[in-house]
């Protein structure tokens, strides 16, 4: 009985030990997905003045309606929302914020949700998108 024992403990502890592993590889990012991110967040669009930030906003508000698989259900002068609270539905959800940084100015900051039980693989694409669509703007 003795040697059953120590056979399914070291077993048993492979097999954790083994589970683990795979837990930790499948969170890893890739590699394109991580340039994908670093570049989204190196590039987020900002504004100074009134009326450039005006210019992005509208611009923000219309790639949001054309990208959006949601309609805008809630709108400011410092937020857009296009998602869903509905579980059923599927697509891709869009939230804008005007958010004040340190140089005195605004950024404008997307954050796209997936709604899909087979995820949503051109996220980051979108967010990529939406920061060259904005900076594409001035005055």
């Amino acid at each position: 009985m003795t040697k059953i024992n120590r056979l399914v403990r070291r077993y048993r502890r492979n097999l954790l030990s083994t589970l683990a592993a795979l837990l930790l590889v499948s969170c890893a990012v890739s590699p394109e997905i991580q340039a994908k991110m670093d570049e989204y967040a190196r590039t987020i669009p900002s504004c100074l003045s009134d009326a450039e930030c005006a210019s992005k906003w509208a611009v923000a508000r219309t790639w949001t309606v054309q990208n959006s698989d949601f309609n805008i259900r809630g709108e400011s002068d410092i937020r857009i929302n296009a998602s869903s609270n509905i579980i059923s539905q599927s697509g891709i959800g869009v939230t804008v914020t005007k958010v004040a940084n340190d140089s005195g100015g605004f950024q404008l900051v997307a954050d796209l949700e997936c709604f899909s039980a087979y995820s949503c693989p051109e996220i980051w694409d979108l967010k990529v998108d939406f920061n060259k669509t904005i900076n594409g703007t001035s005055e």
